[in-house]
């Protein structure tokens, strides 16, 4: 080509970009033409308006750089921005691209011009996880997936129209019920004679032992997707199955579409989006991975996949950026628990059970308490904190410590499996119950209550005092970081999400964590928690719950059915929390636990006992009873109607004759037990998974273990 062609190439290049530099100043004022290199640039041409979408521009990127971290397409515009990691990333794929290539599909090259910044999406597209949404990558070996993709045979047609067919984006089968595709439900009359296949058992196991649903599913749904298939977005009926949905990738990966449907939600607040533009989430899933929705993912988002040939995935690698996947077949195994009754949800605008329950719910409504509690402030909630969980602490701190001291086995089993030189941080070490076991790695922990921390200190930890919102270390310092019934002390969302962050700032880059909460649901199944299952007398599990006490019968102003304390609300600054009943199931996610302090006790077999001098019919217990037995437990605070003898006060009265002795005689009825209120916020299944999800980790493993919701996560970058 000659220099002359060359120069009437370059001017024409020029004038459409200039064309279309001209149309964005029109449109949007405030963003900026930079002459020289960003990390932004724009696409004049290439947009939603000439048929370029996310797939077509990522593939153009790719084939010339690489980078990209985000693609912005506004509605109604020719135009579109793009977002790399660095400045030279940027320059590579302008030099490249900018009035020589092509979007797929289109006759003319690319104009591109460096800007300073991009606009806001206006479209609520997003790389993230709606709430109530787990993947748990991994969930089935390599070996086991062959297994699973050969369990149907797609070439052989069902026996009968209930157990599959052929639809017009993919084939399916069923298995324990059939799926109504026109309503979403299934009808619970008739159970298809091919029940749950045998072949399966060892996954159905594995989905309950790991904490995905409470007990076996009955329901399973097969799909077979070819590249180009998907399936239209759509809401699992609320009356028809339980709150866990659940699906198995098989094959290939797929981005899955959530987007926003429901209203007036618990989470409602903090959904982004507007009425008109609800927000719409991309997730991937990649081959062998299960999704769990449970919660709002469950009942308030939509799900589907849209048909296409490849999908638009944010990549973890930092240097690789957006990539653009090819579809592969992919089988899906959907998992389903038939719900016996009505959905509880009250949520009208999206659950077929509320007209039919509302009926109902008025003739019980006067029996039903509400909780007073409302969603406090950042500075109410900081003084939540420190009234009942800090201060409480640090006066229970003694007697806290000598009920705990059994680790928690599959804790002691994360800490033990960390290789030799690993440096180990325990947020919330309380009294150090898991440090020093592994003598291998060196460990460090912090917790909020001064008191705590010297009796970690007398026992030669390393541990300071901090708060777990605020951690004292350094970026990447630590391998491994355990954070033990801890942020469920956290009065807010944007707390209990702060501290998991603070957790993920201090971890190295492949670095894990463990994390356990309370779990609002103390069954599974059929199966009551150890925290259900103890009663006054016994101590069977008490090193499992740390949130919990030996409690005396509750008295008859206890609603054991309500698991709340009848009209007893604590007030703490300007929010108001109901008292919960030790024992009982959860009947709200935020509230405040009693912890009693009782009397020592006297155990009169060992004692030496001698009646008071004047006769009163006091018995009073010399020095020699002061010291107790190693074996006593916060089990026993139990005292006799006589009179207990404080050892540290000299020659005063007894308080029932008022005669002098060595020792003060307090009677026991006189000294009522220390009741203490710590406040909880139990979680819901998939809630820590959620919380999770908005930071940069891979879950690992997400399980249920003694009425506690548990994860284990990776720092990916």
């Amino acid at each position: 080509m000659s220099m002359e062609n060359c120069r009437r190439d370059w001017n024409k290049v020029k004038k459409k970009i200039s064309r279309c530099i001209a149309i964005l100043q029109r449109d949007l004022p405030d963003i900026h033409i930079s002459e020289y290199p960003t990390k932004h640039i724009f696409i004049g041409n290439a947009g939603l308006t000439t048929n370029a979408d996310e797939s077509s521009l990522v593939e153009l990127i790719t084939s010339v750089g690489c980078g990209l971290e985000a693609l912005t397409l506004l509605p109604g515009k020719q135009y579109s921005f793009a977002s790399f990691t660095s400045h030279d990333q940027a320059r590579t794929v302008l030099v490249a691209a900018h009035g020589h290539l092509g979007v797929q599909g289109s006759t003319s090259p690319v104009y591109m011009a460096y800007v300073d910044k991009v606009p806001m999406d206006p479209s609520p597209i997003k790389f993230r996880f709606p709430p109530g949404l787990s993947v748990l990558e991994d969930f089935v070996s390599p070996k086991e997936e062959l297994l699973l993709m050969n369990l149907v045979d797609w070439g052989a047609s069902p026996s009968t129209a209930a157990q599959g067919s052929v639809l017009k984006h993919r084939q399916v089968r069923h298995f324990g019920y059939e799926f109504q595709y026109s309503t979403n439900c299934v009808d619970k009359r008739q159970p298809l004679a091919q029940g749950m296949p045998p072949a399966i058992d060892f996954l159905l196991r594995r989905i309950v032992d790991r904490g995905c649903m409470p007990s076996l599913p009955d329901q399973l749904t097969v799909n077979r997707y070819l590249p180009g298939q998907g399936i239209p977005p759509h809401v699992d009926t609320h009356s028809s199955f339980t709150d866990e949905l659940l699906s198995l990738s098989l094959g290939g990966g797929v981005n899955m579409d959530f987007r926003y449907v429901g209203g007036g939600g618990s989470n409602s607040s903090t959904i982004e989006g507007s009425k008109d533009k609800p927000p719409h989430y991309v997730v991937y899933l990649p081959p062998r991975s299960l999704s769990v929705m449970t919660g709002p993912a469950r009942y308030e988002w939509s799900h589907g996949i849209c048909p296409r040939m490849t999908d638009v995935v944010a990549s973890r690698n930092s240097i690789t950026g957006l990539q653009l996947l090819p579809r592969q077949e992919r089988i899906s195994f959907t998992f389903r628990k038939i719900r016996h009754g009505e959905c509880s949800c009250q949520n009208a605008r999206v659950c077929d059970s509320h007209g039919k329950e509302q009926k109902n719910s008025s003739k019980d409504e006067s029996k039903r308490s509400t909780s007073p509690y409302e969603l406090p402030s950042d500075r109410s909630a900081a003084r939540i904190e420190r009234e009942h969980v800090l201060q409480v602490y640090d006066q229970i701190a003694e007697h806290f410590s000598v009920t705990r001291h059994k680790p928690w086995p599959q804790v002691l089993e994360f800490v033990l499996s960390l290789p030799r030189g690993s440096l180990l941080l325990d947020v919330g070490c309380g009294n150090g119950k898991y440090m020093g076991h592994n003598k291998q790695v060196f460990q460090v922990g912090c917790d909020t209550s001064f008191e705590l921390m010297k009796i970690c200190n007398n026992q030669g930890f390393e541990v300071l005092t901090s708060n777990c919102l605020q951690l004292p270390y350094r970026d990447y310092v630590f391998d491994a970081a355990v954070c033990i019934a801890v942020i469920h002390h956290l009065a807010t969302e944007k707390r209990r999400l702060a501290a998991v962050r603070e957790m993920v700032r201090v971890l190295n880059v492949g670095g894990q964590g463990l994390i356990y909460v309370w779990a609002m649901e103390q069954r599974r199944g059929e199966k009551k928690s150890t925290y259900l299952k103890q009663n006054k007398e016994g101590s069977v599990g008490a090193e499992m719950i740390k949130d919990q006490n030996i409690e005396e019968k509750p008295s008859p102003n206890y609603h054991h059915d309500r698991g709340v304390q009848k009209n007893e609300v604590v007030r703490s600054g300007a929010t108001s929390l109901p008292v919960h009943v030790n024992r009982t199931e959860f009947m709200q996610q935020d509230m405040l636990v009693p912890w009693k302090l009782k009397p020592p006790k006297k155990n009169e077999s060992r004692c030496e006992r001698r009646r008071c001098d004047r006769g009163c019919g006091v018995v009073h217990g010399s020095r020699s009873n002061r010291s107790q037995s190693s074996e006593s437990t916060v089990d026993s605070p139990q005292i006799t109607n006589n009179c207990d003898v404080l050892p540290s006060q000299e020659n005063v009265r007894c308080d029932n004759c008022h005669s002098k002795s060595r020792k003060k005689m307090v009677c026991a009825e006189s000294r009522p037990d220390q009741v203490f209120h710590r406040y909880y916020h139990v979680f819901k299944q998939g809630e820590l998974e959620s919380l999770c999800s908005q930071l940069n980790v891979k879950v690992i493993k997400s399980y249920y273990d003694e009425g506690n919701w548990c994860i284990i996560f990776q720092k990916s970058s």
